[in-house]
C-alpha cells in the first residue's frame, strides 16, 4: 500500500506518527519533492507542565528549523496552530498524566500545520496513543 504525501496536513500527520527511521528516510522525499518547510521535536511530561511550555516549544523548533521567520503574522501562526493541536491532544487527559508527543511542523509559507502524535498515560495500565492537530493561515 502506498499513501502519498499530497496535502500540507497529510504530510505533518505523516511525519509526527513516523518512526526515526522512517522520519529521515521521509524527510528527505518531502525535501526533494516540494518546496514544504518542516521541522521535528518531542514534547514529552506532565500535562499541567506541557500545558505551559507547548507552543513556546513549537515556536523555538519552528524558527530554530527555518520553518518561520522572525515575522509576527508567521509566530503568530504557529501560535494558533500549536494551541488548536495542544487542544485536541490534550482534552480529556488528567491534570498529572505523562504525555510523550512527536510534533512536525509543517509551512507551505501560506500555511502552518502542525500535528502531535504519541502516548499519554496516567498510570501504566491506562497508556494509550494520542493525536493532535492544527492549521492556520500565515
Amino acid at each position: 500500500m502506498n499513501i502519498h504525501p499530497d496535502r500540507i496536513g497529510k504530510i505533518a500527520i505523516m511525519a509526527a506518527i513516523s518512526s526515526r527511521e522512517e522520519e529521515e528516510e521521509f524527510k528527505k522525499y518531502i525535501a526533494s519533492k516540494t518546496n514544504l518547510k518542516m521541522a521535528i521535536t518531542f514534547v514529552s511530561g506532565v500535562r499541567t507542565e506541557i500545558t505551559k511550555t507547548f507552543v513556546k516549544s513549537l515556536v523555538a523548533c519552528a524558527l530554530q528549523g527555518q520553518v518561520v521567520h522572525h515575522h509576527h503574522n508567521e509566530i503568530h501562526a504557529v501560535i494558533h496552530a500549536g494551541l488548536e493541536c495542544l487542544k485536541c491532544v490534550s482534552s480529556d487527559v488528567a491534570a498529572e498524566s505523562s504525555l510523550k508527543l512527536k510534533v512536525a511542523i509543517v509551512s507551505d509559507g501560506k500555511w502552518i500545520v502542525i500535528a502531535a502524535h504519541g502516548e499519554s498515560a496516567f498510570h501504566p495500565e491506562t497508556n494509550h496513543e494520542r493525536m493532535g492537530f492544527g492549521v492556520m493561515h500565515i
